[in-house]
């Protein structure tokens, strides 16, 4: 799992390996571009990268927030949402494999998948009103969301940049 336990050494080498906040920047715009936060529903971080400092893939990141918006959900009704969703995580990405889609590509699709998957999970856990529309709109509201945080992100970075030219 994602965020294992890491030998007090090995967490050590990791921060050590960790670059500095500006090269997280293309990281974090990613990650929005693609409708991943850093936190998921229940407040689990998503770290960027995994314990030993290497970039956490944009399809690990989906799963950990899928992960956390199925939690929500009741006991029972958990397991059967993670396999319906992560069967079809596997469907879209063997179909688009298939049609010769470029790696990126084929996570964006993963990826939309998984994170719609996490958002349906978050309405339905809310209840009562699980209706195909309230799921389209949390849906829709999670991707304009991320991508104003994308802009806000994007536009602090070039305004750093040229502070920084200037000083």
């Amino acid at each position: 799992m994602i965020g294992s336990m890491c030998g007090p050494r090995r967490l050590k080498d990791a921060v050590t390996m960790l670059p500095d906040a500006n090269n997280d920047l293309p990281l974090l715009a990613e990650r929005l571009r693609l409708g991943l936060p850093l936190h998921g529903f229940d407040g689990r971080e998503i770290p960027l990268r995994d314990c030993a400092g290497a970039n956490l893939d944009a399809v690990e990141a989906a799963h950990a927030l899928l992960l956390s918006g199925a939690g929500l959900l009741p006991a029972d009704e958990s397991d059967a949402f993670l396999f319906a969703a992560l069967a079809r995580a596997g469907q879209v990405e063997a179909a688009s494999c298939l049609a010769g889609d470029p790696p990126a590509i084929t996570t964006a699709k993963v990826t939309a998948v998984l994170v719609s998957a996490a958002v349906r999970a978050s309405v339905i856990a809310r209840g009562p009103d699980v209706s195909p529309s309230a799921i389209n709109r949390a849906t829709l509201s999670w991707y304009e969301m991320s991508h104003l945080r994308r802009s806000e992100l994007l536009a602090a970075d070039k305004f750093s940049q040229t502070e920084r030219r200037s000083a």
